[in-house]
């Protein structure tokens, strides 16, 4: 069970997700939240990881805050998580507000996106989860790769994400380390739009014998 200790001006930050509540300098002792509804705000579409994630903490975060208040995921979605964590960064500190943001809400933090108007510093974290990411290839390709990954090099690959400066700029720079041709589309609203996104493979490499 998550204990809740003293929860400062702001918060929820997550490691690669993580969590925090606007409550100013009041002790978990202090607070009641017996009879309250606490909106759990996340700054991406219902389709995304950071979706799933919430939905998941929801429940054991209204048993762990003090008086069991009912925990609602609501989504705010656009500019690669920034409108959220910008909106987040405004709210009175009343107690009722988490927010869930990911890497893809940090980097811009940390590149200097001109669209960040939030300061992590004025965020305390309440919750904070390690995760990690997969990719996928087309079955007949993902056999080609397992035999040979540098047989791919020659096949074009499209990719598509929020923005330059979201979490997505991880897998980019790894799959440049790989060798592999892939070209990033900018713009893509959520993970759940970008999953719906065609492969390219203008040309397909035969398998290695």
């Amino acid at each position: 069970m998550m204990t809740v200790q003293r929860i400062a001006k702001r918060g929820l930050m997550l490691a690669s997700l993580a969590l925090a509540m606007n409550i100013g300098a009041l002790s978990a002792k202090e607070l009641d939240l017996s009879g309250k509804t606490v909106n759990f705000v996340i700054p991406f579409a219902e389709t995304g990881g950071v979706a799933m994630w919430a939905q998941f903490y929801a429940p054991l975060l209204s048993e762990a805050l003090p008086g069991h208040p009912d925990v609602v995921v609501k989504y705010m979605p656009g500019a690669a998580s920034t409108k959220g964590a910008n909106w987040f960064q405004k709210q009175r500190d009343d107690g009722l507000t988490l927010f869930g943001s990911s890497a893809s809400t940090q980097l811009p933090y940390l590149l200097g996106d001109p669209r960040v108007r939030y300061e992590y510093k004025e965020w305390t974290v309440l919750l904070a989860s390690a995760t990690g990411g997969v990719a996928y290839l087309p079955k007949e390709l993902g056999e080609i790769f397992q035999q040979d990954p540098n047989s791919l090099k020659d096949v074009n690959f499209i990719y598509g994400c929020p923005g330059a400066t979201s979490l997505d700029l991880i897998p980019l720079l790894a799959w440049k380390l790989l060798g592999l041709n892939v070209e990033p589309v900018f713009g893509v609203k959520g993970r759940g739009d970008a999953r719906l996104m065609p492969t390219l493979t203008p040309s397909k490499p035969t398998p290695t014998p």
